[in-house]
């Protein structure tokens, strides 16, 4: 079987970070669980504007419209993404990762 892409592994050290948060606060309601996918599925976006972005990047084009449509976009999805995290109540502190991989 093929190995995992990096990014695959990043996307699941991500998740599995978000979940053990979230267990470490006694915190199993369904909805919460819900808003991990919810996050998850704002991170996967991101991984594809960040591709168009590098895209665009490489070709020097900065001032495309595209280019600033997907940096505005970027840019509230991560504010959504900060969204969830303060709404679980969850930091930096209690997501760290001790992969040397990421």
């Amino acid at each position: 079987m093929a190995r995992p892409n990096k990014e695959a592994t990043r996307r699941k050290a991500t998740e599995q970070a978000l979940l053990k948060a979230l267990s470490e606060n006694k915190t199993y309601a369904q909805y919460y669980l819900d808003q991990v996918s919810e996050y998850m599925g704002f991170y996967d976006n991101l991984v594809v504007i960040n591709a168009e972005l590098k895209k665009i990047k490489r070709l020097n084009d900065d001032n495309n419209s595209k280019f600033i449509e997907l940096t505005k976009e970027k840019r509230q999805i991560t504010k959504e993404m900060r969204a969830i995290i303060t709404f679980l109540g969850l930091s930096g502190e209690n997501l760290e990762d001790n992969s040397d991989d990421l």
